[in-house]
């Protein structure tokens, strides 16, 4: 483009010296041609800005962080002229497109469109815009160019990602097994009732099986008590998106992993929290999973919730004492934090801490989680 100026400024130049030299309808024609082109130029690329069209779809009403999804963009041509070039710039903190170029230019002829299918990557749990940003349209010439805001922008509501944990080696010093949910869970009592697949093969009664000639499990009752505590920072950093959104993020992605992984394992779990008040969600199995993952995929981060707040809270909560382990995941570690750390180490509960943040410290007995970091590779 700057060289299309150039020779322009050139033309201009040339055509004053020939009107000084020689004169002449040719020369002050010539000159008057050099000097409405730009002018006309720049009035058909303000046409373009004022009359483009640009339409946006997703498949999909509520994404998943790091989930693809197929997103369609239309540009459209409603006039009787062509446009010559026409970029896109898309929103690009919190998401991203696979499978375009940012730099193509497009040329649209009357009443035409291009319609362009790719994918769409929310980077994180929030709502936010997606999609044609900015739009960048030039005249034929290669003289202007005009960049102007897309007035119909999507926003989305993006949810946080179930990562699937195999193995977390590192949290095993927990020692978290089945047999602590097991004895955790209730007390066991003289009814039997046939063996289910699932069911823990030490609740058999191996005396009636015998007498039965088919397995028999022991019915259990009394006082439900969660294995895992799980104890889930909700203060909210800051007002700019860009700095509480990966931070928020990965928190719940955290959180709902450790839940899942437990729970699928026959472990209950109970997830604390603060929000405007103190919040407990607990899990007695996988039937529970669905309702929980809506609940806190929802959750609202305050900057009201400090971990005072939430500490004071869980520190009067006896089920969090009897845990078999707590686990904080937290993006402090701060004095409240400490504390309630230490009671809980003069009992019998054993306690691991998740710190998220992405200012690539470390921490002795600490699992130091970054924003962009894979739950899979940590906690493996």
């Amino acid at each position: 483009m700057l060289r299309n100026r150039l020779i322009a400024l050139g033309l201009l130049i040339l055509s004053l010296v020939v009107i000084s030299f020689y004169g002449g309808p040719i020369s002050y024609g010539f000159f008057f041609f050099v000097l409405v082109t730009p002018i006309v130029s720049a009035i058909y690329a303000a046409v373009v800005y004022f009359r483009f069209r640009i339409y946006q779809k997703i498949d999909a009403k509520v994404l998943v962080a790091e989930k693809p999804v197929t997103f369609y963009f239309t540009l459209q041509n409603e006039e009787l002229f062509a446009f010559a070039g026409i970029k896109t710039d898309f929103f690009s903190d919190y998401s991203s497109i696979i499978g375009l170029d940012p730099d193509t230019e497009y040329e649209l002829f009357p009443h035409t469109g291009i319609e362009k299918e790719t994918t769409l990557i929310c980077k994180y749990r929030g709502e936010y815009e997606v999609g044609v940003k900015n739009v960048t349209v030039r005249d034929y010439l290669k003289l202007f160019s005009f960049s102007f805001k897309n007035k119909e922008t999507i926003t989305v509501k993006v949810i946080p990602q179930l990562v699937i944990l195999d193995e977390i080696s590192s949290l095993e010093a927990l020692a978290v097994t089945n047999v602590d949910s097991y004895t955790n869970l209730t007390e066991p009592d003289v009814l039997v009732r046939d063996y289910v697949p699932g069911d823990d093969v030490r609740g058999i009664n191996w005396n009636l099986t015998a007498a039965t000639s088919k397995p028999m499990v022991r019915k259990r009752i009394g006082e439900n008590t969660p294995a895992i505590s799980i104890i889930m920072d909700s203060h909210r950093v800051s007002k700019e998106p860009d700095q509480y959104l990966p931070l928020e993020n990965k928190i719940l992605e955290a959180t709902i992993a450790l839940t899942y992984h437990y729970l699928e394992r026959g472990i209950r779990v109970n997830v604390y929290a603060y929000q405007s008040g103190p919040v407990c969600l607990g899990l007695e199995n996988t039937n529970d999973w669905g309702s929980f993952y809506n609940r806190i995929s929802d959750f609202s981060f305050d900057e009201k919730s400090t971990s005072d707040k939430l500490f004071g809270f869980t520190s009067s909560v006896p089920d969090i004492a009897k845990s078999s382990a707590v686990i904080f995941v937290i993006h402090e570690a701060d004095e409240a934090y400490k504390i309630m750390k230490n009671e809980l180490e003069k009992g019998t509960a054993s306690t691991a801490t998740c710190l998220i943040t992405d200012e690539g410290i470390s921490a002795p007995d600490t699992i130091v989680i970054g924003y962009d970091d894979k739950l899979k590779e940590v906690l493996s």
